[in-house]
């Protein structure tokens, strides 16, 4: 019985390998581990969220340019003289203008494109009653279009 007990209580004990200068040892081993991964971790973190605010002006303008698109097909259907073409890519852009609105930061093209959804009901109207005028309305809101997209992006927006 007495094997037992000294068995037992040998078990209890706590390794007595283990110092102060072990645990210091093994702290400054995890601190520089951690150290070493917020080094890899920081940068990579910041060039993500870079990565992210790049690609998000780039599908903004990317969207622009679709939108543009949507109204010169709308100024080429109307000189071919379809104006059911015309009036569904004429819907598209003015369909899509708010957003491009609302998620432009550049102050002066969102004035611009703004005035231009005012001509909204005047075009749909042109197109719904064949009326020739609209071909020039048309062409020239596509040029006014161009000229305030790219002076966005000489600005950098």
């Amino acid at each position: 019985m007495t094997a037992n007990t000294t068995t037992g209580s040998a078990a209890t004990r706590a390794p007595q390998g283990i110092t102060w200068s072990l645990l210091k040892k093994l702290a400054i081993g995890v601190g520089v581990l951690i150290i070493a991964f917020l080094l890899g971790y920081v940068p990579s973190s910041m060039s993500s969220r870079s990565t992210q605010q790049q690609n998000a002006e780039l599908e903004h303008k990317l969207r622009v340019a679709e939108l543009g698109s949507q109204l010169a097909m709308a100024s080429y259907e109307t000189n071919r003289n379809n104006y059911a073409n015309a009036t569904e890519f004429s819907s598209r852009f003015f369909n899509g203008l708010p957003g491009i609105i609302t998620d432009s930061n550049d102050q002066a093209l969102k004035q611009k494109l703004q005035a231009t959804l005012l001509h909204r009901d005047e075009i749909t109207s042109n197109l719904a009653q064949v009326d020739q005028t609209v071909k020039e309305k048309l062409a020239q809101m596509y040029a006014e279009y161009f000229q305030a997209t790219q002076a966005s992006k000489k600005s950098g927006q």
